[in-house]
């Protein structure tokens, strides 16, 4: 992928307009390199995205991040099919529950890819309910997590399958159990869900992951480094995304409306610190 990136660097115009494909492109490259952004996360389930959109931000960030995406359910097997056609890099299995969930995503993704492919491609799930988390030890247990390259805890549904604030201590205390015991099994771990600019640090310290996402780009922790610039430039990438997917025809105008509200009111949480 690496060896791609000289060529889109000379893409760049040093006269690039907001929102254009030239600054997305140029937004990512930054936060690949100054703050070690892993991957682009695209998603079928909470995103809604289309094969079409997909394709579409698969191929124009070709050599710039590797591709993943979260597929509809642990045996969304259409979304494994048509996916694995676009070349992406890896695939996430949300709402994943049970060692039987881990085992049922794997059978489907080993049906449909050759034994190369099957080791090539990244492989991820979501633990994000206090029933996964019960769960963990015994999706842990079995054979198949030795195939997982990272789980992600996905602390926003986390905390709502509680009825609890996403920063109440009882949710962070489970998270910073969760890690530990993913860790444990020399299995790389992420958190996720409501990451903001004004709580990411502490987050970091507390827990202590390999990698935190945004709803669109995972990074890679470097402990003691703040991040919080790195999650504002993240969601102003996200606005950006927002406003070229609305005018591509990817998405409604309400959908665009309502995520742009979230994401602006998380930056400006941030900006009047």
């Amino acid at each position: 992928m690496n060896a791609k990136q000289p060529q889109l660097m000379k893409m760049i115009s040093p006269r690039i307009k907001k929102g254009s494909t030239q600054n997305l492109i140029a937004c990512l490259l930054n936060l690949k390199n100054q703050f070690g952004a892993s991957c682009l996360k695209l998603s079928t389930e909470d995103a809604a995205m289309s094969f079409e959109q997909i394709r579409f931000w698969t191929e124009l960030i070709q050599g710039v991040l590797p591709v993943m995406v979260k597929i509809g359910g642990p045996n969304a097997r259409n979304d494994v099919k048509q996916l694995l056609s676009l070349k992406i890099d890896g695939l996430i299995a949300p709402m994943v529950e049970s060692a039987y969930g881990l085992e049922n995503f794997l059978a489907a993704v080993r049906d449909f890819t050759t034994p190369m492919q099957m080791q090539r491609l990244v492989k991820q799930i979501n633990i994000e309910t206090v029933t996964a988390v019960k769960q963990l030890d015994a999706i842990l247990a079995v054979p198949e997590a030795g195939l997982l390259d990272e789980i992600t805890i996905g602390c926003s549904d986390l905390s709502q399958s509680l009825k609890k604030d996403r920063m109440d201590a009882e949710v962070q205390n489970l998270v910073r159990q969760a890690v530990v015991r993913i860790k444990a099994k020399n299995i790389k771990v992420s958190v996720g869900g409501g990451i903001a600019p004004d709580t990411i640090d502490a987050i970091l310290h507390d827990i202590q992951p390999n990698q935190f996402n945004t709803r669109v780009v995972t990074f890679s922790v470097q402990p003691g480094r703040s991040y919080r610039k790195a999650v504002a430039e993240t969601l102003d990438f996200e606005l950006q995304m927002l406003e070229h997917d609305l005018k591509k025809g990817f998405i409604s105008l309400d959908e665009e409306k309502f995520r742009a509200r979230q994401l602006r009111k998380r930056l400006a949480e941030f900006r009047s610190v």
